[in-house]
């Protein structure tokens, strides 16, 4: 199974309730859907099998996640708290890479020969972009996420789709959350943590709320204003 099923999913058989909270922005499923199939067709343009990705996470993490998927190309998101060579030498190690930044990472990540665009601008060109929606082979690798690096060179752990739906659906019942659920996620996009967040929370119809980088006082402040719950 592909796990660009998992959305499809939750947007056909609940398509208006919210999926995702990050910032300012506010997706249902059926909009994070629509999002994704943009994402994949700015993908398709791009002409890559890869995408990369540089930055805080929250809403980008569950869009670029979906958006690579449905153009068939697999997903990396990157540690952003390397140094700019670190992550130049994690980036030419994938296989011609879109790389896509927060803005704040745009000048670390450009001048790598690397076709590099901003997590803004990706988001304006998948509103408008001709749609692309594709179901994976399950046996394709749907995300690569490095290891840490601690005692050797970071290695490269390729997950399938496979690995990802089986995992999911096999832990988490489909539409199972209460409908007044909400996950407060605040957890590095790099980490299978993040990725697993936002696929069995999705998978569940939890609403995820992104907390981009932990800051107490906000913490607090979202688990009163959207109802968090877990």
């Amino acid at each position: 199974m592909s796990i660009s099923l998992l959305l499809e999913m939750a947007a056909s058989t609940n398509p208006d309730r919210t999926a995702l909270v990050s910032g300012e922005m506010r997706l249902t499923a059926a909009e994070l859907s629509e999002l994704a199939d943009g994402g994949a067709g700015v993908i398709a343009a791009a002409g890559t099998s890869h995408v990369a990705y540089v930055g805080l996470g929250g809403a980008m993490l569950p869009l670029l996640l979906f958006s690579s998927a449905r153009s068939g190309a697999a997903f990396t998101p990157l540690n952003y708290r390397l140094s700019a060579d670190g992550l130049r030498e994690l980036i030419d190690r994938l296989p011609q890479p879109l790389v896509v930044a927060d803005e704040e990472y745009l000048d670390v990540v450009s001048g790598a020969g690397k076709q590099v665009i901003g997590s803004e601008e990706f988001i304006a060109a998948a509103r408008t972009a001709e749609p692309a929606a594709e179901f994976a082979d399950p046996d394709d690798v749907g995300v690569v996420l490095f290891t840490s690096g601690t005692t050797s060179r970071p290695k490269a752990v390729e997950l399938t789709h496979n690995n990802l739906t089986s995992y999911v659906t096999g832990t988490v019942e489909f539409g199972a959350a209460d409908p007044d659920d909400a996950a407060l996620i605040c957890v590095p996009p790099y980490h299978i943590a993040g990725v697993s967040a936002a696929l069995s929370n999705l998978y569940a119809g939890r609403k995820m709320v992104y907390l981009r980088q932990f800051d107490a006082a906000e913490w607090v402040r979202l688990v009163g204003s959207e109802g968090v719950t877990s």
